[in-house]
């Protein structure tokens, strides 16, 4: 993969899906679910934009998140993923972090969960991910 520069990665289409998230209304899963937290929202776009500034120049689009959701307690959810690995990032309402990261597939999987992490051990654990 060619190195990326800052401007060849757009986080528009996340952003965006993100915004589409902290829209949602109360009860959007009709299981009494809250909507995303304003705190939420903005610690995942800070998160975003954070490794866009550190990894896009190494990894290019990789930083792109294949997932972005909702989660019931106002919560958002971001995930990677790699052929082999995955990499689930809950932001919390009350502006922590916590990661599960799975890497290999079948009998040899291994899990990793972390909870009240800080945004640089996020930023490690996505580094850890992306880059080879």
């Amino acid at each position: 993969m060619s190195q990326a520069t800052l401007t060849d990665v757009s986080l528009d289409p996340i952003l965006e899906r993100l915004t589409q998230l902290a829209q949602l209304e109360p009860d959007w899963d009709s299981y009494g679910a809250l909507p995303v937290s304003p705190v939420a929202f903005v610690k995942a776009c800070q998160l975003l934009i954070h490794i866009k500034y550190s990894l896009s120049p190494l990894v290019g689009d990789l930083i792109l998140p294949y997932d972005a959701a909702p989660i019931a307690n106002g919560s958002l959810q971001l995930e990677w993923r790699t052929p082999h690995d995955n990499l689930e990032v809950e932001i919390k309402p009350d502006m922590s972090f916590s990661y599960l990261l799975i890497k290999g597939e079948g009998n040899e999987r291994k899990f990793e969960e972390k909870n009240q992490v800080s945004l640089s051990e996020v930023l490690n654990v996505v580094s850890q991910l992306l880059i080879p």
